[in-house]
């Protein structure tokens, strides 16, 4: 009855730890949400990485970050959400159309320079029944 009792706790044992994956990969879906790039340019200076989040439904937000270039590398300058929180179906959206400017304005003669602005102009598929939605344009200093 004794080697039945340890069968039955190794059993249990070994039920158990193969259930531990489970219960970790559903926490870390949590806590990492499914990403899609987009679309990505770079220029000299200035590069826009496009990023769709995937919520808990089918729902997702777009982002796009700007980065500039420093002589360790791309330097995140800041991230900018493209429309509402949750605005986009996951499975349909998409890139219509896609500008990155990297500007250096030219200052008035007399004046002051002027700050570098670089900006970006999206537009996005919202649902393969809708189409594209008019553009967004972002800038970043």
């Amino acid at each position: 009855m004794n080697i039945s009792l340890r069968r039955a706790a190794a059993a249990s044992a070994v039920s158990l730890l193969a259930l531990l994956p489970l219960a970790s990969s559903a926490s870390a879906a949590d806590t990492h949400p499914q990403q899609r790039q987009l679309a990505v340019t770079t220029l000299s200076n200035f590069k826009v990485v496009l990023t769709a989040t995937r919520k808990q439904t089918d729902l997702a937000t777009v982002t796009a970050a700007g980065y500039r270039s420093t002589s360790h590398g791309w330097k995140l300058i800041a991230t900018k959400r493209i429309g509402g929180a949750g605005q986009w179906f996951w499975y349909s959206v998409g890139v219509c159309s896609f500008t990155v400017t990297q500007f250096k304005p030219t200052p008035p003669p007399g004046s002051p320079s002027m700050e570098p602005w670089d900006s970006m102009t999206v537009s996005l598929s919202a649902d393969p029944a809708i189409g594209c939605v008019p553009p967004y344009t972002k800038h970043w200093r």
